[in-house]
């Protein structure tokens, strides 16, 4: 019986690639893992901002790096294992920062003519490899890359629950993956609207390996971290690096190391935060190293990344920040958080290192910037059918949409996988968020709405409006959502959690983050992140007393 699972609903953070903010995760979220302060920004070092979250992890700790003003400077809080390693030689496994890494070999192979951005996978496996889809051998490196080859996420053939697998990739082999590449499908011809696909950006690596007559994690050390002096970056650490690995953990237990074999080039690697700054400061002056050309084509923009905010490039997000250019990736495996940004025209990289995957990286970044929300206008009120200009479902990209609804004279917007918050009008279109430091402007044409942008930590995010019918919502009053809290046991080892916070629903899987889930009728809500809902169930006395899950069927849990 197919369950919630963190493939279907919660998927766990590889390169950040978590629903539905996918790998940059710079889209809002509520005030508790913010850090809000002054518009006159003086922004916190990262340092500064790794104090306040130090006791955020419960084991492991929090390692910075930061180029600022021409000088690099690294930090470590936390526990200090291993003892007397400075923190910028630490080792930490990257996870999908090391599509970055690829993506350079890529543009390397491109630069020596051993194959071209749009080298096809039909051209480099031969005649004699058959496909059950035409359309997949004509997938190019350029699409594996940035991920618009169509590809999923993960492989079907990785076993059951590849997400609950403590070492996921280990046992994942050539073989295997050529077996899933004969069979599987797409919808249509590529390239697609990029997805997050780390089998694409594995078997990228696979083919580079090909064409190069090598193996992947040879050709890194040959072609990018041997020629730019990353000594400490590698897939398979030596006694050296071993000593110096700080172990990973999850929450306060110990978590696990990751393996690869062919899904190398997704997220093998690991490094340090020395390592990561040279390649910061590379990807600055790329003419100072010497494979400048292949580092300018891994930043070029290659495709449009909605779900992000941006664009890609080989294997980097593009986006722009405070009106300059940055580029980003983050990664994530099974005891380990990372985040790599650089922006070139101030000279700026950024690396953060953290071995417990409870904390994100990214709100390091966030609790770095010092910003203020927007001034309320004093009396500024907007009646009920001014209002009704703004609400709608405006679509940011495949898995991010805003949902906009009028409550009374009081605006309510909600972003995929997050609760709905009130809006208060700035006039000229404008709107402020009360709980961040967030705007949103919506823009018009011909006096009707058309698309709107959130401006928030420095970015700016359109959106577009779609034709979907808005959805009913009921807001449930304080404390009607007491009577659902509790758990319920889905299958053995499988319970869902309902608990609320701040008049929103919240439901977790065993093991898997919390997301919010909405009332649309009596006794019956649904998730907007996939196509999901529970259905509680009460006794003659009115008492809840179990639920029915309805994803791919129906699946009853008892509650305790």
């Amino acid at each position: 019986m197919p369950l919630l699972s963190r493939k279907s609903i919660w998927q766990p953070l590889h390169g950040s690639d978590s629903i539905p903010l996918m790998i940059r995760n710079i889209l809002f979220t509520m005030l508790a893992t913010l850090g809000v302060v002054g518009i006159a920004r003086a922004d916190k070092s990262l340092a500064e901002a790794a104090l306040a979250f130090r006791d955020r992890i419960p084991a492991g700790c929090i390692v910075t790096g930061e180029l600022r003003d021409g000088r690099a400077t690294y930090s470590m809080v936390g526990k200090g294992e291993p003892d007397g390693v400075p923190s910028e030689r630490r080792v930490f496994e990257i996870g999908s920062i090391t599509k970055v890494i690829t993506g350079v070999l890529l543009a390397q192979t491109v630069i020596e003519k051993k194959a071209r951005l749009d080298s096809s996978l039909a051209e480099l496996l031969g005649p004699e490899f058959k496909f059950a889809d035409p359309k997949v051998g004509k997938i190019t490196l350029l699409q594996l890359s940035t991920h618009t080859s169509g590809l999923p996420r993960l492989p079907g053939n990785m076993g059951q629950n590849p997400d609950g697998n403590p070492d996921p990739y280990a046992r994942y082999d050539l073989g295997k993956m050529k077996e899933f590449l004969g069979r599987v499908t797409l919808k249509s011809e590529p390239a697609h609207e990029a997805s997050y696909s780390n089998f694409g950006v594995g078997l990228l690596g696979e083919m580079l390996a090909r064409v190069h007559g090598s193996s992947w994690d040879m050709l890194v050390k040959e072609k990018v971290t041997g020629p730019l002096g990353m000594k400490d970056t590698m897939m398979v650490p030596g006694e050296d690096l071993r000593n110096r690995l700080a172990p990973p953990y999850h929450g306060e237990e110990p978590g696990h190391e990751w393996t690869f074999q062919a899904m190398a080039g997704a997220g093998a690697l690991r490094s340090t935060a020395a390592d990561l700054m040279i390649f910061g400061q590379a990807m600055i002056e790329p003419e100072k190293t010497p494979i400048a050309g292949a580092i300018r084509e891994m930043m070029q923009a290659h495709a449009p990344y909605p779900n992000a905010g941006g664009e890609i490039g080989l294997g980097i997000m593009i986006g722009k920040l405070d009106g300059n250019l940055d580029y980003m990736h983050t990664g994530g495996t099974g005891g380990y958080r990372s985040a790599l940004q650089v922006i070139p025209v101030e000279k700026t990289v950024r690396v953060i290192l953290i071995n417990n995957d409870k904390l994100p990286a990214e709100a390091l970044l966030r609790a770095a910037r010092e910003e203020k929300k927007p001034e309320a206008v004093q009396g500024l009120t907007l009646t009920e059918k001014e209002l009704e200009a703004y609400p709608g479902t405006y679509q940011m990209g495949p898995g991010a949409k805003f949902t906009i609804l009028r409550r009374g004279t009081t605006l309510h917007a909600r972003l995929t996988g997050q609760p709905f918050f009130p809006i208060k009008a700035l006039g000229n279109d404008r709107f402020r968020y009360d709980v961040v430091a967030a705007e949103l402007r919506f823009e018009k044409e011909g006096g009707t709405v058309k698309s709107l942008t959130l401006f928030q930590n420095g970015r700016e995010l359109p959106a577009t409006r779609t034709d979907e019918p808005l959805p009913v919502i009921l807001f449930p009053a304080p404390g009607e959502l007491a009577a659902y809290q509790g758990e319920y046991d889905l299958a053995p080892g499988k319970v869902l959690t309902i608990t609320e916070n701040s008049g929103t629903m919240y439901v977790q899987l065993t093991g898997q983050p919390s997301l919010p889930a909405f009332q649309t009728k009596q006794d019956y809500f649904e998730l907007d992140v996939v196509k999901a809902a529970l259905e509680f169930q009460r006794d003659a006395g009115g008492k809840i007393t179990g639920l029915t899950l309805h994803q791919r069927g129906k699946h009853s849990a008892r509650k305790r």
